[in-house]
């Protein structure tokens, strides 16, 4: 597979995801919140880029034909280039915050919700 292709693949799986699931800096700062939660420190987009980049390059030590994995890497060394700014830790702390708040929403309408029950 020519470079150009592993590239050019990588823009067009950006492009449709973004598409489907909305910007990727979002997404990449819930999947860090989440990590944050998990592990107990604080994760940004760009350790979940770099992250993921450590899986594909774990693949493909194991299989260097495999094509989506070049593609996929490609792609995670781009999100890493721009999580790497120094706007994006002002972000990543917005979207926490926001994020947050909305799992702090859905808490408050589970336990309304099952008080209601109770309450019938």
């Amino acid at each position: 597979m020519h470079y150009r292709d592993v590239l050019s693949d990588a823009l067009k799986i950006t492009t449709q995801r973004g598409q489907e699931y909305g910007d990727a800096l979002p997404s990449f700062v819930r999947a860090a919140n989440i990590w944050s939660i998990w592990r107990g420190q604080k994760m940004t987009a760009f350790d979940v880029a770099a992250c993921l980049m450590a899986v594909k390059m774990s693949r493909l030590a194991h299989q260097p034909t495999h094509q989506d994995s070049w593609i996929d890497l490609a792609a995670y060394v781009a999100f890493c280039a721009q999580f790497a700014g120094p706007h994006t830790s002002d972000f990543d702390d917005v979207v926490r915050a926001q994020v947050q708040t909305d799992i702090e929403d859905q808490i408050r309408d589970i336990v309304q919700s099952v008080a209601r029950k109770e309450d019938k």
